[in-house]
């Protein structure tokens, strides 16, 4: 059963994360990076660490997804990559992330991954501010959604 709470479609969970990425933005494609496992979930929150976010994702699905990610970034110009796992680390419902047209567009990937004004908005629908694909300019950013 689907519900519209705040205007933000709602399922079996409230979690809604925007990936928010600028058309026009400056990138910045470090030599050394540090992923972290994080928790991102339905709290209301602008997180600008694209990369970890990214990272725990790939993480999430599997090996074959985070050899995916640091090839990726090698591919980049990336040398040295430090991987910090955390014993509990999620995406609530990541597998909803378009995981593979993110892969599949590398300029919005790297926008999104390198882009010095890129972040992700997460929230929930159970509240007034929930974040909303339609709050951002299209003409600025980029928009994708995973609610669930």
């Amino acid at each position: 059963m689907i519900e519209i709470r705040f205007s933000c479609f709602e399922t079996n969970s409230s979690s809604v994360h925007v990936l928010v990425i600028p058309k026009d933005t400056k990138l910045y494609i470090p030599d050394h990076v540090h992923l972290h496992t994080g928790e991102y979930g339905w709290e209301n929150d602008k997180e600008y660490d694209t990369l970890d976010y990214m990272y725990t994702a790939c993480k999430e699905r599997g090996q074959e997804e985070v050899d995916k990610f640091l090839n990726y970034l090698k591919s980049k110009g990336v040398e040295e990559i430090d991987c910090h796992d955390s014993d509990w680390y999620y995406v609530d419902h990541g597998n909803e992330l378009p995981l593979d047209d993110l892969f599949a567009n590398e300029n919005l990937l790297d926008r999104f991954l390198f882009g010095e004004d890129s972040y992700v908005q997460t929230g929930n629908d159970n509240s007034d501010d929930c974040p909303d694909e339609d709050n951002y300019d299209k003409e600025i950013y980029d928009i994708i959604v995973k609610s669930n």
